[in-house]
């Protein structure tokens, strides 16, 4: 399988697209030299993030008491980027207040945009496509572009299947978006714009990617009051929160891993930052203003640049920001001299991608680090009296009973305060999409890729055992005293209680009730066989 990409023809996999990402390096000029035209235009933008029901992100479990939302950042950041440049702009999250598409209809009509630009994980993609469909049979003359994750991954294939998208665009939006919306307002060609996807009768191109821009302070915050009553639509997930009015943030792009099951299509690999006073500026603006105290980094690489760390943290406690946070990190670049800043500083959880107990398995995934290591970085979070949380990954390629076995009990024998896993999702984009069905069975139906359902079994498995593991994993875990008493202590308040029993009702539904599955897994099941 292959995807185009300028005048080249390149593997769909995770390689592939980051040795182009390689290829066009970064983008070190600023946004204003690309000649933008500020000044209030005519033309009226629309940007969507579809209604995509819980089923079909949760899969087989029912995690409904514990459902988490926030605000697409993706979108947030290219409305502030368009409207910088004058574009009224509207953003319309049908996902967070649960829309149908007539009820998006309605608001389109209402708005009359010319553009409407949709995003998409691969889970979504059908979802944007029915709302793209709709909008075209609505007014054929609003132009329909189609970016985000999946595009990126699978542009040809996306544009092939659903012609109601009449643009696409590839990797980072803020400035090929914005170029897209000059050149349509000038009436000038768009076949020449980096990154763009377009048709050119029954043909699709894919245009040669733009580099990656370097300086991510000159694209201004996301635009937050475009999303209003934020805290009645979003509610982020309770185990990596402190309170319901938290906001998560990303702060920087790009990843140095090398990890098989990942996809880096957007973001390229490497790593690019906000600025530290980047960030204490958008943190105080938001505790200003919508009194936000708690944040989340959805940074690969929150931790990436040790300088950086520093001066955030140093600055929090100078200026005695009451601030708590909480972030992911990879345990090769956990700096276990800085856990005493960082907790100084409001950090009040790590989250450690662990992925697995074997080696073995652990150095098929290319993820470069030894488990003594990750004790050590555990060892060192809460030594610090930060809360440590571990990721794990269940099914993966090679897998056997006993790598399953031992990555339960070595998830057991580490200090962690928390443990989640998921199941391999073989992602389109990455290495794996290209390998899989090397080692085991792969359905890669575009509407089945979210970690919480298995659509890749490893041979010598069966979907139930891939289930009952995920059962005992839950049981032995946190039906331990010793967990099950560092809950009890937490309780402090009434949120608390609320947050506490949330919790609990997930965790019953999850390891003792088996979830009727929803009807087009069963489908897809059926189908399989």
């Amino acid at each position: 399988m292959s995807s185009l990409h300028g005048d080249r023809e390149i593997k769909r996999s995770g390689t592939g697209v980051l040795t182009i990402g390689k290829e066009i390096g970064y983008d070190l000029s600023h946004v204003d030299s690309y000649g933008f035209e500020y000044g209030l235009k005519d033309l009226k933008v629309m940007l969507i993030n579809p209604p995509v029901s819980f089923d079909c992100f949760y899969g087989e479990w029912d995690l409904s008491d514990v459902k988490s939302s926030s605000p697409p950042i993706g979108i947030l950041s290219l409305a502030s980027m368009i409207r910088k440049y004058g574009y009224p702009v509207r953003i319309l999250d049908a996902h967070a207040e649960g829309m149908t598409i007539s009820d998006i209809i309605e608001i389109v009509d209402e708005f009359k945009p010319h553009v409407v630009g949709l995003t998409a994980m691969t889970v979504m993609i059908s979802a944007s496509a029915e709302i793209a469909k709709a909008i075209k049979a609505f007014n054929p003359e609003i132009t329909t572009i189609i970016g985000g994750v999946h595009v990126t991954a699978e542009p040809i294939e996306t544009l092939r299947r659903y012609t109601q998208f009449d643009l696409a665009t590839v990797g980072e939006g803020e400035v090929v978006f914005t170029e897209i919306l000059e050149r349509i307002r000038k009436n000038l060609p768009r076949d020449v714009i980096q990154s763009l996807v377009w048709r050119e009768g029954e043909k699709i191109n894919v245009n040669p990617r733009r580099a990656f821009f370097k300086s991510l302070d000159e694209f201004p915050p996301p635009a937050f009051d475009l999303v209003p009553e934020l805290f009645n639509h979003y509610r982020l997930s309770v185990f990596g929160t402190k309170k319901f009015r938290s906001v998560g943030l990303v702060t920087s792009r790009g990843c140095v891993g090398e990890c098989t099951f990942c996809d880096l299509g957007v973001v390229g690999r490497g790593y690019r930052s906000n600025s530290a006073k980047y960030l204490i500026d958008l943190m105080k603006d938001l505790y200003n203003k919508l009194g936000v105290s708690d944040f989340l980094f959805y940074d690969d690489l929150f931790v990436g640049s040790r300088p950086r760390l520093k001066e955030i943290c140093e600055w929090i406690i100078r200026e005695k920001l009451p601030f708590t946070w909480s972030c992911c990190a990879r345990a090769d670049f956990l700096h276990p001299d800085m856990m005493s800043l960082m907790k100084k500083a409001g950090c009040w959880m790590v989250e450690v991608g662990i992925e697995s107990g074997c080696q073995r398995v652990m150095d098929s995934m290319r993820k470069n680090v030894s488990k003594e290591r990750v004790r050590e970085c555990v060892n060192s979070i809460n030594e610090a009296g930060i809360v440590s949380k571990g990721n794990f990954i269940f099914g993966n390629p090679g897998e056997t009973h006993d790598s399953i076995r031992e990555t339960i009990d070595y998830a057991c024998s580490l200090k962690l305060n928390y443990a989640q896993h998921t199941f391999l999702q073989p992602l389109p984009g990455s290495e794996l999409y290209e390998t899989a069905g090397k080692y085991g069975e792969f359905d890669p139906s575009w509407d089945r890729f979210n970690t919480f359902s298995i659509n890749f079994v490893p041979t010598g498995f069966t979907r139930d055992d891939l289930i009952w593991y995920s059962k005992y994993f839950w049981k032995k875990f946190y039906l331990r005293p010793r967990i099950l008493w560092q809950e009890i202590k937490k309780i402090q308040s009434i949120e608390d209680i609320k947050r506490a029993w949330l919790s609990f009702k997930a965790f019953v539904k999850t390891v003792i009730y088996k979830r009727k599955l929803p009807e087009f897994v069963q489908r897809q099941i059926v189908n399989a066989h």
